[in-house]
């Protein structure tokens, strides 16, 4: 599944040409080699693009970060989502499953129109997102979820 997940992601990359995001050398931490970008918490856009590999599609990809036991509002996407987890942990709990629990390197794809609730770990969660959308369909819609 991580490698469908990552061919997925450079078939769709190599259609796009989009500058990258202006970053504040202040959130780079660390040095040398491993140096990493520290992104605010919440969902940080890298791109959002029309794809030359599929016409009539954009290319979504979300570096989110969020903090210790962070809970997001219910919601779906209109097609599907390939998460990649990098850091920390969080509970995916998707409408009609059991919550699984996800770890740095886990992947998983959550189906198109699948109500799902983020859940961020004790230590909060860093993960990439990716998503391919026909062009101009909203990136998520919030819906309300009896408790």
């Amino acid at each position: 599944m991580r490698a469908a997940a990552a061919l997925l992601a450079v078939v769709a990359l190599a259609g796009c040409q989009q500058q990258a995001p202006d970053i504040d050398p202040a959130a780079i931490e660390g040095d040398g080699e491993m140096a990493m970008f520290q992104p605010e918490l919440g969902p940080n856009p890298v791109f959002r693009e029309v794809t030359a590999a599929a016409p009539g599609h954009e290319l979504i990809v979300t570096d989110l970060f969020l903090g210790p036991e962070a809970v997001g509002a219910p919601h779906y996407h209109p097609w599907e989502e390939y998460l990649y987890v990098m850091g920390g942990s969080a509970i995916l709990q998707i409408d009609g499953e059991e919550p699984r629990e996800l770890g740095p390197g886990d992947a998983v794809v959550i189906p198109r129109e699948a109500i799902h609730t983020p859940r961020a770990g004790p230590d909060g969660v860093r993960a990439i997102v990716v998503r391919v959308h026909d062009e101009g369909d909203p990136e998520r819609v919030n819906v309300d979820v009896p408790e």
